[in-house]
């Protein structure tokens, strides 16, 4: 009788069993105490029938009449009057007939079943199954053992008793258990009772499993596409692999192919994206001439892992477009257009218990104006560590060896080694740990057509430092509630001498931004081509409020600084010389004001210029029902003034409202205006979202796209999805 998954019929139109949506039963108070408990080993089960009276009449048949209960193991039949057979173990029940188990609730007037072979048939039935809450009526159900099911007339809805907002209807249902396979014919979906939907026949799976098939197709309309049209079709190829290939009509742009190839087995996985227009027809985009009209524009992207033992792994990011206005054209968000450089990367990795080598073949696609980088073919990388050796020494060793390769700027390559030793000494009240090591470095470059002062430039310097800290506590309390109130001092000096690093060539290396975690850093540059030179001590403080009984941090605040006691003569491309004695002043904030309310800031400060050179803030809200709210700013001086805010306002238990407004300040410009209506219910739902936005920051034409969803819970979605975008622009929708 669970047999009965009558109407996974109706799971979508020959699509793939992975588009059913993540239902709840109870928003739709659906009670899923009316089902047995599932029973294994059924076959051993004994037969128990309960009912007012009972009449024994010839060749071992029993009539039973008045509140008639038939048991066996994990199903059940319930009806006024039934008669039942012994030897064949057959029954004929009629009246308020009900036979349920785990899966399945049916309910008709007369039903035929072998309580023994799983055989039988019921006649104008109506069904309730657990797995998604789903139901309908079916006119004839013909069971033939564990073989197959056939079901006349039946229908499917998701919807609660009395809602009937969405139907689907199939005059005749074959459900084979053996192939797990089901297929119907004549199929008409139903919305408020009005068609919009046929099909002469379609197949779906009776299980989990993946099988091929058309999924949902996707609709919508956007300036830089026109009307958008995509049918993708699943293609359930083996167990470990799957492809979906989708065809995208674009009114404005002609028809793209688009296919995505997956796999997953015990030691690899990965997927292959690719996709192929066949002349751009677009002649004008906007008030601009389209520079690919009638030209072919096509991408192709490899992600793959490999874990071949539990030590030893690698993976490959391998990205390609035609041309660089592929992505801000058939991109669908503003991070995504403002790429620059494509990634093409082979990393291998080996792990040991306290060692790990690396290598890396990396080089890039450049898709804007921005110079090339260097690519890295190969690198080699190489850490170790030796803890709690003789007197709780600690030695560390990292080397590095990479050949940088350009097509017109200076190459070679470069060795880079840093031994070190360290002594940490570490207990409830706080930590020291002293460190020194000795940094070389070796180049072998090739002037590739330019003019270099040494070909084999070196550089050793020794890096030494001390790190130490404490902790204070003491307990408090605030509005009755116990709380432990930390108090961190910690002190980082630091001293590395200068040498001259004017013939060496920057290959990877550029000035960290300045943050908090650059208080503690051997190195204010990234990379090894160049190693600052400093005398500096790093003082910092923090509190912390910690909660005794749950353990949660609601509050944290760090603010530190650097003293420098010399100048800082190392730059990068030979600019002035850093004389101030102190660096900005850097601060950070994280309160989780109440369960819902949070709010983080930082800072940085000139407190000789008495001005701020960056910050950010942030306030986050997450209520209940999926309200949520962000209200964020971001200031970058003489570069960058933003603003966000984004929320989902839920007005009942039903209909919401979601906006975003990413606005920038220095521009007096909208980089993303966001706003839409949205309804859920148990059965269905929908969402309108009408977006307004650029491709990138420097983009001057603006692009309106509307999105309209219709998800028929337990069927599928129609239209243009708008989930994936709404997660990127809005923080926290969907989690």
């Amino acid at each position: 009788m669970r047999k009965l998954i009558i109407l996974v019929t109706i799971i979508v139109f020959n699509y793939s069993s992975n588009v059913m949506a993540e239902l709840s039963p109870e928003q739709c108070g659906f009670n899923s105490d009316d089902y047995l408990p599932v029973v294994t080993n059924l076959e051993q089960t004994a037969i128990d029938v309960k009912a007012d009276t009972a009449q024994f009449v010839e060749n071992e048949t029993t009539v039973f009449t008045g509140d008639v209960e038939v048991v066996r193991g994990g199903q059940e039949l319930k009806s006024d009057r039934a008669t039942y057979n012994k030897l064949s173990g057959e029954i004929t029940a009629q009246g308020n007939v009900q036979i349920r188990d785990s899966e399945v609730i049916l309910k008709s007037k007369r039903a035929e079943w072998s309580v023994v072979d799983d055989e039988g048939s019921m006649s104008d039935a109506s069904y309730r199954l657990r797995e998604g809450h789903a139901r309908g009526q079916a006119e004839k159900v013909l069971r033939q053992g564990k073989v197959q099911t056939d079901l006349d007339d039946a229908t499917y809805t998701t919807c609660a008793e009395g809602n009937d907002a969405w139907l689907l209807k199939a005059s005749h249902v074959n459900l084979d258990h053996v192939k797990q396979v089901g297929t119907a014919r004549n199929v008409v979906v139903k919305l408020a009772d009005i068609p919009v939907f046929y099909t002469p026949y379609i197949s779906f799976p009776l299980s989990k499993q993946r099988k091929s098939g058309f999924l949902t197709p996707s609709i919508g309309n956007t300036e830089a596409t026109g009307f958008d049209l995509r049918t993708p079709y699943y293609w359930n190829i083996a167990p470990e692999m799957d492809a979906t290939i989708t065809p995208r009509y674009m009114s404005d742009r002609g028809l793209m192919l688009n296919g995505e190839f997956r796999y997953l087995n015990n030691k690899h996985d990965g997927n292959i994206d690719a996709g192929f227009l066949a002349s751009d027809d677009l002649q004008r985009d906007g008030d601009r001439i389209n520079p690919f009209y009638n030209e072919d524009r096509k991408h192709f992207s490899w992600q793959h892992k490999s874990r071949f033992t539990s030590r030893l792994n690698a993976d490959v990011d391998y990205n390609y477009v035609s041309d660089n206005a592929y992505l801000e054209d058939f991109g669908s968000n503003l991070s995504l257009a403002s790429t620059t450089h494509l990634n093409r990367l082979l990393n291998v990795r080996y792990n040991s218990d306290n060692w790990n080598l690396s290598g890396r073949l990396q080089g890039y696609q450049t898709v804007t104006d921005v110079s090339q980088p260097y690519q890295r073919l190969p690198q080699l990388r190489f850490q170790g560590v030796l803890p709690d050796q003789a007197t709780g020494l600690r030695y560390a060793m990292t080397a590095e060896y990479v050949d940088f390769d350009h097509d017109d700027l200076v190459a070679g390559q470069r060795f880079d080694i840093e031994p070190s030793i360290s002594y940490p000494l570490r207990s409830a009240a706080g930590f020291l740990t002293p460190r020194i090591a000795l940094h070389h470095t070796r180049y072998e470059l090739d002037a590739n057509g330019t003019s270099i002062v040494n070909s084999s430039p070196t550089r050793t310097l020794p890096v030494s430092s001390i790190d130490s800290g404490l902790v204070f506590e003491r307990d408090m309390t605030i509005s009755n509630n116990s709380f432990i109130q930390t108090l961190e001092p910690r002190a980082f000096y630091l001293y590395i001498p200068e040498r001259n690093q004017d013939d060496i060539p920057i290959f990877d290396s550029g000035l960290k931004t300045f943050t908090m975690g650059q208080l503690f850093s051997h190195n204010r540059f990234s990379g090894s081509d160049r190693v600052g030179d400093t005398n500096q001590l790093s003082l910092a403080l923090t509190t912390r409020i910690i909660n005794q009984q749950t353990g949660r941090e609601k509050f944290h605040a760090t603010l530190g600084q650097i003293q420098y006691f010399s100048d800082r003569k190392v730059t990068l491309n030979s600019t002035a010389t850093e004389t101030q004695s102190d660096s900005d002043m850097v601060a950070e904030v994280v309160a989780s004001i109440t369960e819902e309310w949070t709010a983080r800031g930082e800072m940085q400060w000139d407190p000789h210029a008495d001005s701020n050179n960056l910050s950010a803030v942030s306030v986050a809200y997450r209520g209940d029902e999926g309200r949520l709210l962000n209200l964020s700013h971001r200031y970058r001086r003489d570069d960058l003034e933003q603003i966000d805010i984004s929320t989902r306002i839920p007005f009942n238990k039903q209909w919401s409202i979601i906006g975003r407004w990413y606005h920038s300040l220095q521009d007096n410009r909208t980089l993303e205006a966001l706003a839409g209506l949205e309804y859920d219910s148990c059965c269905w739902a929908t969402r309108l979202v009408v977006r307004d936005y650029i491709n990138s920051s420097t983009d001057q034409e603006r692009n309106l796209a509307i999105f309209f969803q219709i998800e028929l819970k337990g069927l599928g979605n129609f239209g243009q999805e708008s989930d994936s975008l709404l997660e990127k622009s809005i923080l926290g929708f969907g989690s």
